[in-house]
């Protein structure tokens, strides 16, 4: 609040007040930090801060050094300051009067540059921590980093060089040098303290939920499993949480109401904390983090917040990252700043009523920016919801009031794009990683070009069709990881792009793990210091760096080792003989939901053998893998189809490395031939239908895999291959 005896149109007031630091939309202001500088109060709006009171005395110790002296001088803050804490406009003013006096202190920026420069890193954490954060040391030094902003720079740079022997060594300090320089105009990377991941709280169900549990157990901590008391009480992942000493955490509704509903969440974990740990329970909070998965809290900037707000750890990006990059406007400024070739031609819209979209893109469209037919999008949307394909200018005000109404139904927040449509293309992704220090990889790409209602049901790393354009290839994952970096992104994340005719046009970052996440790591493996090649293991690599430890490895140390196709398994069949209500065309796949009797897939070795037996040679190694989230009795009941996801990778022998994916097409027919899922079909609620089948689209996946179009992708390039291709070739001529 701005004093009333100051006059509101002052320019020079205004220009104070909005040169203020801070993210946007966070609200952290001067009451909030004064407090917590003078009260020893927390930062609300940032409770999930590692260190606890060390870590909030630091940041909001920057936040004055940056904005007192407009919030001193233009604020009516001693009130507010006073009516709760009596001492503490006092306090505040006596670290205010010592802020004057480091700036004198600090004014030979030749001598402070040599500090920075050549003063052990663990130096500077020590000083940092005496006092909790306000010792005269650490006042100087963060009057000297706000002050000369490029030593700020060069502490990152050491930061990021020395990241891994800090973490091993002395941790905290790792922490408050992260604290003490990471950019207040952005939201602070969520990482546990002292890298102590102790507590993994799983958000997620099915496969990826019953994966996150293995991985907790494997990476050292404690899962903690949240449910539907309603449909999940019983679940694999349940079961395998209690059984390796975690506990769980059950959930009220349905799926929406449940594994949605951030607020119900949040509230849970602190009353299990509360009941289970008692006057630890804090303490043992922040030595937690949420994992999403690809579940429906990971993309959800709300949920995000809500969590920092609440002190909960959420593993994956910040929510000003999530709203910068998982907007598909923000994105494609991001990308087009970096390649203006890398985009499709079109027009971001700021405006959010139907009228002036309407005469935006009209306006677009007259002075040349795109041509028809487009593509109308939500910035939100995805999975090919929130679009609408628009073949001339006379059907815009239809698709917009369409696609409007799609951003109302789903709560997504209000804006839209326009794009020239290029009709069938091919569907390529990079996957990315970056940690809180800055170290970025890419694992390279994806091809999910096979999809059904714009839904992916098979993908291939690497991508056949760019085996033999390496440059382009590293193109395309160099502008991916520059936009991760500008974003200032910290975990997994991928970049999509469609490609057509030699060009690539990036379209959207999923700010999360993705479904296909398995078909990259069995393609990939790391080289270790010794030499040998060690697993890919993407959530791995995110628990590390949600606990605040760099990546280990270099990029040059991400090795394409095989060729590997996912196969995402189904609760579904392909019906021919059905209607689609979507294009009123004939033939669909029909889900369903079912009781598991028995679960059968083949490993690699019978696999190998069988293939040798029939003459295929050339294969140095097959690899079979099935991520599933249930065992026989388990039964599927939720609207998700997708309950497994079976992985077929090939190592081709010398001399046959033109021939791999095809010898990874006749390996996957051979896994798909021996793999067994039987089950009977249940009423939506759990009841057994009598004398029926449990579907699945293993028939499916056989029948793409038999085509020509795949074996010509494999051999050569196959024309005509694009995302409608499958459905299309299911229903035949």
């Amino acid at each position: 609040m701005i004093k009333s005896s100051t006059v509101p149109h002052d320019n020079a007031l205004l220009t104070a007040v909005q040169a203020c630091v801070g993210p946007r939309g966070l609200g952290l202001g001067c009451n909030a930090v004064f407090a917590a500088l003078a009260a020893d109060a927390w930062l609300e709006q940032l409770r999930s801060l590692p260190l606890g009171r060390l870590g909030h005395h630091l940041v909001a110790l920057r936040y004055l050094i940056a904005n007192g002296e407009t919030w001193l001088r233009h604020f009516a803050w001693e009130p507010a300051l006073a009516r709760k804490h009596p001492e503490g406009p006092a306090r505040l003013l006596g670290l205010w009067a010592r802020l004057q006096v480091s700036r004198t202190v600090i004014s030979d920026e030749a001598r402070w540059t040599e500090i920075v420069n050549e003063r052990p890193l663990v130096d500077f954490g020590e000083a940092l921590e005496i006092d909790e954060g306000l010792g005269e040391d650490a006042v100087n030094l963060l009057v000297a980093l706000h002050r000369h902003p490029h030593l700020a720079q060069v502490l990152r740079r050491r930061l990021a060089q020395e990241a891994a022997e800090l973490m091993a060594n002395a941790p905290r300090a790792a922490d408050v040098l992260e604290l003490a320089t990471y950019d207040l105009s952005r939201l602070p990377a969520t990482t546990v303290g002292g890298g102590d991941l102790a507590y993994i709280i799983v958000a997620d169900k099915g496969e990826m939920g019953v994966r996150a549990v293995r991985e907790a157990v494997t990476f050292g901590a404690i899962p903690v499993v949240l449910f539907s008391e309603q449909d999940d009480a019983t679940s694999l992942q349940v079961r395998l949480a209690k059984a390796s000493g975690g506990f769980t955490i059950g959930l009220k509704g349905s799926f929406r109401e449940s594994y949605a509903n951030a607020r119900q969440i949040a509230d849970r974990i602190h009353a299990v904390y509360a009941e289970r740990f008692g006057a630890r329970a804090q303490a043992e909070l922040a030595r937690s983090a949420l994992y999403p998965g690809y579940g429906p809290l990971a993309e959800n900037s709300a949920a995000i917040q809500l969590f920092r707000e609440e002190g909960i750890v959420f593993i994956g990006p910040m929510q000003d990252v999530v709203e910068r990059a998982g907007d598909k406007r923000k994105f494609r400024l991001l990308a087009q700043a970096i390649d203006p070739a890398a985009v499709t031609p079109g027009i971001v819209l700021a405006e959010t009523e139907a009228e002036a979209i309407i005469a935006a893109i009209a306006a677009g469209h007259d002075a040349g920016h795109f041509t028809f037919p487009g593509r109308l999008k939500a910035a939100n949307g995805g999975g090919g919801r929130g679009q609408a394909v628009i073949a001339e200018p006379a059907g815009v005000p239809v698709a917009v009031q369409r696609v409007l109404g799609e951003i109302k139904a789903n709560g997504w927040d209000a804006g839209v794009m326009f794009e020239q449509n290029i009709p069938e293309t091919i569907h390529l992704e990079v996957q990315v990683l970056r940690d809180r220090f800055g170290n970025t990889r890419h694992f390279g790409m994806r091809d999910c070009t096979e999809q059904r209602a714009s839904q992916k049901i098979q993908e291939e790393a690497p991508p056949a069709l760019l085996r033999n354009e390496p440059a382009l290839t590293e193109r395309i994952c160099g502008i991916a990881t520059r936009i991760a970096e500008d974003c200032g992104y910290v975990g997994a994340c991928t970049v999509e792009l469609m490609y057509k005719d030699g060009r690539f046009y990036l379209l959207e970052m999923n700010t999360r793990i993705q479904v296909e996440h398995p078909v990259t790591e069995e393609a990939h493996r790391v080289r270790q210091p010794d030499g040998s090649l060690a697993p890919l293991d993407l959530p791995a690599l995110q628990f590390l760096i949600a606990s605040g430890r760099p990546i280990p490895f270099a990029q040059e140390d991400v090795v394409n080792t095989h060729v590997a196709r996912e196969f995402r398994v189904n609760a579904e069949s392909w019906r021919g003989d059905l209607k689609d209500p979507r294009d009123g065309q004939k033939g669909l796949f029909l889900p369903n939901a079912g009781i598991f009797d028995s679960i059968a897939v083949p490993n690699s070795v019978e696999v190998l053998e069988a293939l040798r037996a029939a003459g295929v040679t050339g294969i140095a190694e097959v690899v079979v893998r099935f991520d599933v989230g249930f065992e026989a009795c388990d039964t599927l009941v939720n609207k998700d189809p997708t309950f497994g996801k079976l992985i077929v990778a090939v190592a081709a022998e010398p001399g046959y490395q033109e021939e791999r994916y095809e010898l990874l097409r006749l390996a996957s027919l051979e896994v798909l031939a021996r793999t067994r899922i039987v089950g009977r079909q249940v009423m939506p609620n759990g009841t057994v239908i009598p004398n029926s089948v449990f579907h699945t689209n293993l028939e499916a996946h056989t029948r793409v895999l038999s085509s020509d179009m795949v074996r010509d992708h494999g051999l050569t390039t196959a024309a005509g291959r694009h995302v409608g291709w499958v459905v299309a070739m299911l229903r035949g001529p």
